[in-house]
């Protein structure tokens, strides 16, 4: 693969394990939304294995084509932490979007934590082509500007999919009012985007990890902002992030840094 020749892409990391080829199928239909061109990348061990390997990928190469009609690059790095060398080649190509198997949690967030590439996170296969449902979880504490342009950003793929908001009401607090005209602000802009929007609203302080997957349930994904906190601390006291990517309805979460956006291919 010509590095330099970068443009819009999807990078898939595989390493030959059945949730591996599920995140190739997930990369190959968000490819097609997206009008991207679809990268699988290998992290080999050894440095004498890269011959072997990229022969391997070139087969799995095929058989992504032969199932989703699409042709995927490939490319093999050597390295002994694999998700060392995923974050640099995400660094270096600047993928629109990387998707991740989960690997544990903690792992997981490392190579979550420090890039601006949003990476979305799966436990599972698809469950079809579009996404159908899309839930994003919105506190409103500060920046909710920021969260509704990322939310005008994503409907440019799926139009037809319905954005679930979810968010406190601020009911029976200070914030109400704001929060109220806050959402009253985004409707009509979503309205105005031609985006299909359904707010779910409840009367909790802040949404939780528990709160998004109960009210995410029958949702194709999640769309969440990583929390700006130190690896160390997140270990200490829980992790939102963690609970969520790791949830038992295997829903795949697109994980964003704050200063990560989406690439709108036109």
């Amino acid at each position: 693969m010509n590095t330099a020749d970068k443009g819009h892409l999807v990078l898939v990391p595989c390493d030959f394990s059945p949730l591996a080829y599920q995140a190739i199928e997930h990369g190959a239909y968000m490819s097609m939304s997206m009008s991207s061109r679809l990268v699988l990348l290998h992290v080999s061990a050894r440095e004498a294995d890269i011959p072997a390997m990229e022969k391997k990928m070139s087969f799995v190469a095929e058989e992504c084509f032969d199932r989703f009609d699409i042709r995927p690059e490939t490319m093999v790095r050597q390295g002994s932490q694999p998700y060392s060398v995923i974050k640099a080649v995400a660094k270096e190509l600047n993928p629109s979007l990387v998707v991740l198997k989960t690997g544990g949690g903690v792992h997981t967030i490392k190579i979550l934590s420090g890039t601006s590439t949003p990476f979305l996170v799966i436990q599972g296969p698809p469950n079809d082509v579009a996404l159908k449902n899309i839930a994003f979880p919105i506190n409103f504490l500060n920046r909710h500007d920021e969260k509704l342009r990322r939310v005008i950003l994503f409907s440019e793929y799926y139009p037809d999919a319905v954005m679930s908001v979810i968010t406190p009401s601020g009911k029976g607090t200070a914030k109400e009012r704001n929060i109220s005209g806050s959402l009253a602000l985004m409707g009509k802009v979503m309205e105005s985007q031609g985006i299909k929007t359904n707010f779910v609203t409840h009367d909790k302080e802040k949404n939780t990890a528990e709160l998004i997957l109960e009210l995410s349930r029958g949702a194709d994904m999640i769309v969440i902002q990583m929390e700006a906190a130190s690896l160390f601390r997140k270990f200490l006291f829980g992790l939102r992030e963690e609970k969520l990517i790791t949830n038992a309805d295997k829903i795949p979460v697109l994980c964003f840094n704050r200063e990560a956006d989406f690439k709108v291919v036109k």
